[in-house]
């Protein structure tokens, strides 16, 4: 009987992680266009990376640390609310956990309204994260690219 109990736990605690990370996924999005900047910034972890690569231009940047990644938001203000009305979208997350660490690989697409016409798709790619989970349950990206 203990050990059902025992394996039960451990597969409840890893439907917590990965539900806890797919609201560390969803919130970034939601922040990165929507605000509060704060939101955006507790994301990550105090010296977690955020690392931007753009494919096709070779442009983007890199940014360590809350002061520097908030820093690197509100540059954006141009492609952020009330500015543009764009939403970041994240799909098909795959995620492999390792105790209190997890890596995560998705899809993402941005979309931006246009005055003249439909929607479009403006960006697209994959994130790689590298994640960690903090005291009280939550995740937080130690390192986020963006491909």
């Amino acid at each position: 009987m203990a050990d059902d109990v025992h394996a039960l736990s451990a597969r409840l605690q890893i439907l917590e992680d990965e539900r806890a990370i797919l609201e560390t996924l969803h919130r970034y999005g939601h922040a990165m266009d929507y605000g509060p900047d704060t939101d955006f910034v507790s994301c990550f972890v105090v010296n977690g990376s955020w690392d931007v690569r753009m494919r096709r231009s070779g442009a983007g940047f890199a940014c360590r640390g809350h002061d520097e990644i908030a820093a690197s938001l509100a540059a954006q203000m141009s492609v952020r609310v009330p500015a543009l009305y764009a939403k970041h979208i994240v799909v098909d997350p795959r995620i492999t956990l390792d105790g209190n660490h997890a890596d995560v690989v998705s899809y993402f697409l941005r979309v931006e309204p246009r005055h003249d016409g439909p929607t479009r798709i403006v960006a697209s790619g994959r994130y790689l994260d590298k994640m960690v989970r903090a005291n009280d349950g939550s995740w937080h990206f130690e390192e986020r690219i963006a491909e």
